[in-house]
């Protein structure tokens, strides 16, 4: 008698909890295979919404959203393949973080480095733009993300007009030496023999204290294109035709 009427007294007591603990169980049962959608990079704010972000701390936001931007999409136990990242609000983002901090090579390196091998080639376009207008601003010191601009353009979106775009901002007296032979390299791409040349004899004309390397780069360059363009005069094409190989004589890499 005791036991049961303590039982009815536990039942009156708890009768709430043994339903909400049941509504629970049947809600988890229906909605666990529901995940939700997080999203992978975060919405772009305007410019003014940005700086008031900042809360007048450039650097110490600059520095969160550049944390956050490179973990993008790999948060909660998952991993998301570059090619599903939206890179126009890629590109918006790296260039609005510019404005809070335009000398930091964090953007430039995350883009290059990280974004720009994403399985979806022609999203690489992007990462090129945000690098030439990240790196115009400022040659004397950001002159090597243009030659990663440079090198993404031709080996990634084969694009040689976009590589020449990127590559004339080189030819500035404080970019190295080495760096500014990336725009007749180009212009040889191209076909433009003329024009790469021209460039590599202005250099050679009127840079002082050229090194070796540089120098014995240059003049190679030069005796050997000024023969391959005599021979593209002469078979009036370009690239002149191959030497054939006489019978018994191997190219180079055969076995």
């Amino acid at each position: 008698m005791t036991k049961a009427f303590n039982l009815k007294k536990w039942l009156r007591n708890y009768t709430a909890l043994l339903m909400l603990v049941f509504a629970q169980l049947g809600f988890w049962y229906k909605t666990h295979d529901i995940k939700p959608d997080f999203g992978i990079v975060p919405e772009v704010p305007g410019r003014q919404t940005l700086h008031a972000l900042t809360f007048g701390d450039n650097e110490f936001y600059f520095r969160i959203m550049a944390f956050t931007l490179q973990n993008a999409g790999d948060t909660f136990g998952r991993f998301t393949a570059l090619r599903y990242y939206d890179f126009n609000k890629l590109y918006h983002w790296f260039s609005l973080l510019d404005e809070l901090d335009s000398r930091s090579n964090m953007m430039p390196s995350m883009a290059t480095y990280y974004f720009a091998q994403t399985q979806n080639t022609p999203d690489v376009r992007y990462i090129v733009d945000y690098l030439y207008e990240h790196s115009v601003k400022d040659v004397e010191h950001k002159w090597w993300w243009l030659l990663q601009a440079i090198y993404l353009s031709l080996h990634k979106l084969d694009d040689t007009d976009l590589a020449l775009k990127v590559a004339q901002p080189l030819q500035n007296s404080q970019v190295p030496v080495w760096a500014r032979e990336m725009t007749a390299v180009v212009h040889e791409k191209r076909g433009e023999m003329d024009d790469a040349l021209e460039i590599m004899e202005t250099i050679k004309n009127n840079v002082n204290n050229i090194p070796q390397a540089d120098l014995n780069y240059m003049t190679y360059f030069v005796k050997e294109r000024l023969g391959k363009l005599d021979e593209s005069k002469k078979f009036g094409q370009w690239p002149p035709p191959q030497k054939p190989f006489p019978q018994g004589e191997k190219k180079a890499g055969d076995k």
